[in-house]
């Protein structure tokens, strides 16, 4: 968390000089309201620019060429409108002040967000929620906290709060609009309003990859990229290989040899990718020098939020090691490709109403041949969901967890169909999850079911830009993590722009049991070799995972030997204990919940500890 901005809208230009100013930042503009950027920032990631007395910055990474952003600032100006500001190329916020109103835009994804709080009588606004909390010197939101254990349950239900009381966020898709003292929160993102052709969807999605990528070539110059072997880090680093070969520059990946990768064929097809360009110069860092997972817990720092990505924190520092190595400017991971470019199985409900039997009958035994389970089972389903409104399943959601039915199984291997199939994810509780813990949980289902609304009015579409959300989320963390250790990273799939380009493809066709991810290699097919695309799976890392609980488990039972959870009624010591016992012998029936449950206990203890300061103190 070294770079962030801040903003304030007093009630009147004279309060400004009462409050405190943030440790290390540089005012854009100071009139009625000031806004300050903080930190490290490049030059290429902050824009301004000014007519009449209409001000707008852009914080990020904004790939559009400065004449057409001024021209479309010229014309928002003249309309009062906005928004169509956020939809240029790239991965940015937007903060616009005129006379007597302030915007402030966050991404579709989530990925660069924003909050906000009343203090002293003003509006402060930042894209980082601590300094609000040690602002107002904020308490942790304990039903947040119990809302997070049980697996962020409806992504709605907790992005509509954050961890701590009185901070609200401004949430994905949406800006805040501050108005005589009154701060709103307005959508303004709604992703595709009419499908296209396949054709057509693919040839919006190359233009779009191509632009992000090559873009951030030209923005930053010295750029590296990760490169796994799956389809969507392979994607982009080819891309960038063949836009650096034009100018006689090498590209420098990144591939770890883990003993997942390898068994998985992730490495194979990387080493085949590498040796597709010349100036592609791969770096193969193997298994023995890279962290296992969970390893150097104590490394864990604050982060905005709790993650399980924050586990990982020991092989992203090693990584960050090497990147740095490089002078890379710029990072490039594939993390988002999964969310934009497949599924789960809930658009089969939209077939089934939309009448399209064929087409349903087909997709839905593709599936149950594909996840090994019967068609007539989840036929069944996608019938009792083509019947169940988005408020009606929330209040079943409620149901199954008053009476038990979402509580998981230690030895459970396979995740039920339930839980992948409806509108979004349900709470799973853990054996650990406390009697209390559960009555927060269902309270914050039942209020939020009376006043809920769908993302979008069909099932599938609703689902896809939830789990787009929560990967937004924890990539969002994922930079904050890189950026402690000075790495600037970015994930071009989920711009904006990248989202709408698949989002324009009709659901069945983009999401498919018969081919994997079809809409890349379609997009693509002209300007990459197609051998990258010939794999048809997914590389599998739960082996990494065991690895790194078998060899770091002595460690994680010694951090629970006290626990502030546990301290705050919400877990209960000795059923974790016996749930750790069942992880060291290979049973992951819900190991995702302990996952979370340990990065939220070590995120409330660096919350606890951390006398980092945001503010310049008051004199």
């Amino acid at each position: 968390m070294k770079r962030w901005f801040c903003g304030f809208v007093p009630e009147s230009v004279s309060s400004l000089a009462t409050l405190p100013n943030p440790i290390d930042g540089e005012l854009l503009w100071k009139t009625s309201s000031s806004l300050w950027v903080c930190g490290s920032w490049k030059k290429q990631q902050i824009i301004t620019l000014f007519e009449g007395s209409v001000r707008l910055a852009i914080i990020g990474t904004c790939l559009a060429p400065h004449e057409t952003l001024a021209q479309l600032f010229r014309n928002a100006v003249k309309a009062n409108e906005y928004s169509q500001l956020m939809r240029l190329p790239g991965s940015y916020n937007l903060i616009v002040q005129d006379d007597a109103d302030t915007y402030v835009f966050v991404d579709a994804a989530g990925i660069k967000s924003a909050f906000y709080t009343i203090y002293n009588s003003c509006i402060v606004y930042s894209s980082l929620a601590i300094p609000l909390q040690q602002l107002l010197k904020a308490e942790v939101d304990k039903s947040w906290l119990a809302t997070y254990l049980s697996g962020m349950v409806t992504l709605s239900l907790v992005q509509n709060r954050t961890p701590f009381c009185h901070v609200q966020p401004i949430p994905p898709g949406h800006y805040l609009h501050i108005s005589k003292g009154k701060p709103i929160c307005k959508r303004y993102w709604y992703g595709t309003q009419k499908y296209k052709s396949f054709s057509e969807a693919a040839e919006q999605l190359r233009e779009e990859l191509l632009t992000s990528v090559e873009g951030r070539v030209g923005l930053y110059g010295n750029i590296t990229s990760d490169l796994s072997g799956g389809f969507d880090s392979t994607t982009l680093a080819l891309i960038a290989a063949k836009t650096l070969a034009k100018q006689d520059k090498k590209l420098y990946t990144v591939t770890n040899k883990t003993v997942s990768a390898t068994q998985s064929s992730d490495v194979e097809y990387a080493q085949h990718a590498a040796s597709l360009y010349s100036n592609l110069n791969a770096l193969m860092i193997e298994g023995d020098e890279i962290p296992t997972e969970y390893s150097n817990l104590e490394l864990v720092p604050l982060t905005d939020a709790p993650s399980p990505v924050s586990l990982a924190t020991a092989q992203i520092l090693h990584r960050s090691k090497i990147i740095s190595s490089l002078s890379s400017q710029l990072h490039i991971d594939g993390d988002g490709g999964d969310a934009v470019l497949s599924g789960c199985y809930s658009y089969c409900v939209d077939l089934l109403r939309q009448a399209r039997i064929r087409k349903f009958f087909h997709h839905v035994y593709g599936w149950s041949r594909l996840g090994n389970f019967s068609p007539f089972t989840l036929m069944s389903k996608v019938i009792k969901h083509n019947f169940t409104s988005y408020q009606d399943w929330l209040f079943e959601g409620a149901r199954k967890l008053k009476t038990g039915d979402l509580a998981l199984q230690a030895f459970k291997l396979k995740q039920p169909i339930d839980q992948i199939l409806g509108w979004d994810l349900l709470p799973e509780i853990a054996s650990w999850h406390s009697n209390d813990s559960v009555n927060l949980v269902l309270d914050e289902l039942q209020k939020w079911a009376q006043i809920a609304t769908p993302f979008a009015d069909s099932v599938g579409e609703h689902q896809f830009i939830s789990i787009l959300q929560l990967n937004g989320l924890n990539a969002r963390i994922g930079h904050q993590l890189y950026e402690i250790y000075d790495v600037n990273l970015e994930s071009p799939y989920l711009d904006t722009l990248v989202i709408d380009a698949c989002l324009s493809a009709n659901p069945e066709e983009r999401i498919s049991p018969f081919i994997y991810k079809p809409l890349l290699p379609k997009a693509l097919h002209r300007d990459l070799p197609q051998s990258i695309f010939a794999r048809n799976t997914k590389g599998d890392y739960t082996t990494d995972e065991f690895i790194g609980l078998r060899d770091n488990r002595n460690i994680i039972k010694e951090i629970f030997q006290s626990s502030l959870l546990a301290d705050m009624g919400l877990i209960k010591i000795r059923e974790l204990e016996n749930a750790m016992q069942h992880f060291n012998m290979g049973f992951f029936g819900n190991s995702p919940l302990f996952t979370q449950t340990l990065s939220l206990e070590l995120w409330l203890r660096r919350l606890e500890n951390d006398h980092r300061s945001f503010w310049v103190e008051e004199n």
